[in-house]
């Protein structure tokens, strides 16, 4: 692997939630992050100003546990997400927090 692999890239990402609209279920964009957080303001029909998004103090306390007590992957070598699920399984089955029928049939949802 040469040196240019770990090149960081521009990235977007949005959130969306499931909002009932009537009688039907549909997703919504809520929120996109592009370099700072925009989010849909009241009506749904602006996005507000890019900014700095914050975290609650109970939701550092989360992410310090997780990243202590769980199983992180920072850097994977994948080329699809089915190669990313199969290695973190792999890794929650190697530090035993999920039994082998767990990960088949609930995390990777693949019938024995």
């Amino acid at each position: 692997m040469d040196d240019t692999s770990n090149i960081p890239h521009p990235l977007f990402s949005e959130m969306e939630e499931l909002v009932r609209n009537g009688e039907e279920m549909e997703w919504k964009e809520t929120a996109r992050w592009i370099k700072f957080e925009e989010d849909v303001e009241e009506g749904g029909n602006r996005w507000s100003k890019p900014h700095v998004a914050t975290l609650s103090l109970h939701s550092l306390f989360e992410l310090r546990s997780l990243l202590l007590n769980g199983c992180v992957m920072l850097d994977v070598e994948a080329s699809s997400l089915e190669m990313i699920v199969d290695l973190y399984v792999e890794k929650l089955r190697n530090a035993e927090l999920i039994a082998e029928e767990d990960a088949q049939e609930k995390v990777m949802l693949r019938q024995n």
